[in-house]
C-alpha cells in the first residue's frame, strides 16, 4: 500500500467511526505532530509524518482524533491515556 492509500484509508475509518466528513492533513515537518481543529465546518486533523514509520503511533492518532469529533472537543492527554486504558 502506498502513502496515499494509507491516509486515504485513516480518513475513512475516521469518518466512518464518527459519522462526520474530516479533511486530513500530513505534517511533513513534524513527525509527531497530533492536532484536531474545530474552528472550521468540517473538522480538520493533522498527523506527522510518523505515521507512515511507526503503526501505534497511527493508531493513536486515529483513535485520539475519533474520541475529539465525538465529543467535540480537544481531549487533554490525561483524559485520553485514562479513556485508552478503559479500552
Amino acid at each position: 500500500m502506498n502513502d496515499q492509500q494509507f491516509i486515504d484509508r485513516i480518513q475513512e475509518k475516521i469518518e466512518n467511526l464518527t459519522g462526520r466528513e474530516i479533511e486530513l492533513r500530513i505534517d511533513d515537518d513534524n513527525g509527531g505532530q497530533l492536532e484536531v481543529d474545530f474552528s472550521r465546518e468540517v473538522p480538520l486533523v493533522v498527523m506527522g509524518h510518523n505515521i507512515f514509520e511507526y503503526s501505534g503511533f497511527a493508531r493513536l492518532c486515529t483513535e485520539y482524533a475519533v474520541a475529539s469529533i465525538r465529543q467535540q472537543r480537544v481531549i487533554p492527554e490525561i483524559e485520553f491515556q485514562l479513556l485508552l486504558a478503559r479500552n
